[in-house]
Order: C-alpha cells, then sequence, then structure tokens
C-alpha cells in the first residue's frame, strides 16, 4: 500500500531538483518500470498521465516504493509540467485517452513551473500586490434606538436573490499564459491570487493602456469561482469577466 494521499499525480511532494537537466539518471527499479510501459513514459515528449495512476500499477503489482519515485521524478520535471495545460488529453499505462486537464489542475504545476524558472533566472521578478480600495461608510448620527440582541436567526422575508461579484483594480500589464479559451493571466492581491482567463478583445483593452497611456489602473469584474488552497496561499478562479480601463492622471504640483 502506497503512504500518500494522491488526487493527481503531478502535484507529488517529493525531494527532486528542478533546476537539474531534463535527462535524470534514475535508479535500476526506476528504469525498468518506465521501460515496462513505453506508450505511458516518455522521459523526451512527455503527456499528462491519468489522474490516480498509481493505483493501476499497484494492481499491476510493482513495488509501491518504485511507484513512488518514478512518479515523483517523473511528475517534477519541468518539460512534464509544460503539458499540463488546459484540455490537454491524459494518458493511462497503455497510452490510451484518460480523461482532459481542467483549469484548476493547471494551477498547482504553473506555480511549479514559476519556481523552477525563477530559479533559471528566466522570467522577470512578480509584480508587487495590489491592495484592493475598501470604501469608509460614513457615520450615521447618532440617535437614541433600542439594543439590538447579539445575533437572531434569518428569516425567509430576510432573504433574497443575489448574485456573488468579486472585483480586482491592477495598474501593471501582467505576462499571459495563452491557452485555449484566451490569455490566462493572475493578479496577486492581499488575501489571494486571483487568476481568470481573458477573451482577447479584452486582453487587447490592457496592451491599448500599456502602448497609449503612461498611467492607466484596470477595473476587473466578475463572478466568484473555484477556490483552491496551496501551499502558496488561496487561489480564487474568476468567471464571466468584464473589465474596464481608464487613464490615471498625473496630477500637477502647482
Amino acid at each position: 500500500m502506497i503512504l500518500m494521499n494522491m488526487e493527481s499525480v503531478d502535484n507529488l511532494q517529493v525531494s527532486v531538483s528542478n533546476d537539474e537537466p531534463e535527462v535524470q539518471t534514475v535508479t535500476a527499479p526506476q528504469l525498468d518500470l518506465i521501460a515496462l510501459y513505453p506508450a505511458c513514459f516518455d522521459l523526451a515528449r512527455p503527456r499528462p498521465l491519468k489522474l490516480r495512476i498509481h493505483l493501476d500499477l499497484l494492481a499491476a503489482g510493482h513495488h509501491p516504493v518504485d511507484i513512488k519515485w518514478v512518479l515523483g521524478s517523473y511528475c517534477k520535471r519541468k518539460n512534464y509540467l509544460q503539458t499540463i495545460q488546459l484540455g490537454a488529453t491524459r494518458i493511462d499505462l497503455q497510452g490510451q485517452p484518460a480523461g482532459e486537464v481542467t483549469e484548476a489542475e493547471t494551477i498547482i504545476p504553473q506555480r511549479e513551473l514559476a519556481i523552477i524558472y525563477a530559479r533559471l533566472g528566466k522570467i522577470p521578478r512578480k509584480p508587487k500586490p495590489v491592495k484592493i480600495k475598501r470604501v469608509k461608510k460614513p457615520k450615521s448620527p447618532q440617535e437614541a434606538k433600542p439594543v439590538p440582541p447579539l445575533d437572531a436567526p434569518l428569516t425567509p422575508e430576510s432573504i433574497v436573490s443575489g448574485r456573488l461579484e468579486l472585483t480586482v483594480k491592477f495598474n501593471e500589464l501582467p505576462q499571459p499564459v495563452v491557452v485555449k479559451a484566451g490569455m490566462k493571466i493572475g493578479i496577486q492581491t492581499d488575501t489571494a491570487l486571483v487568476v481568470t482567463t481573458l477573451k482577447p478583445k479584452a486582453w487587447k483593452k490592457l496592451e491599448k493602456a500599456q502602448a497609449d497611456w503612461k498611467q492607466w489602473v484596470a477595473s476587473m469584474t466578475g463572478k466568484l469561482g473555484t477556490q483552491v488552497n496551496s501551499d502558496g496561499g488561496t487561489i480564487v478562479m474568476l468567471e464571466d469577466v468584464a473589465i474596464q480601463v481608464f487613464e490615471k492622471k498625473v496630477k500637477v504640483e502647482s
């Protein structure tokens, strides 16, 4: 029995160096296991593996320790992480289709890739977090009112239908990741990483603002989607996004 709980082999936590060359030396049991399934494991041209593929290897009679190290070494390699893209086809031990990569499953591999590229000095420094401004409500004049209870249950009459939306403001052009649905970007706030995919028309608004204006600010509003907790903090998916871009006027001191 493998001593780990894997939702996806893409996110195995093992001690494997990310900045080593792509062709790594592995022990004999690992080489034998990889050689048994050439349609599945390809060190030069990997493809996303089936979720919980370790259970198939266990059922085939392989040793749990060999399985753990093979999948850990294979799935933490840079060229494998690069294959975890939205809509990519996963494969089983025989190289047959076994599901597709979802958007939520791409987040942690992309974070791992960012760490690898940062160590190699191949990506620019991350922009400073953008804080969401909160408008303080004006204080109402003090009046003599009866003291309400500390808490009370809601009644059906107290509840109406609504839509939960999130608005994020930022003033720097992020480096997008091109995916099937458009341009995928992330905005790091003081409470969470907000991830969304912009349609080409919306992305062009940001590019035009960057080209035409010395300073600008973008307001991005959308429906609150999936929330994922990772080692780096909370990741929030923003869906059905609408974006507005405004020129930020520079104040002239008199």
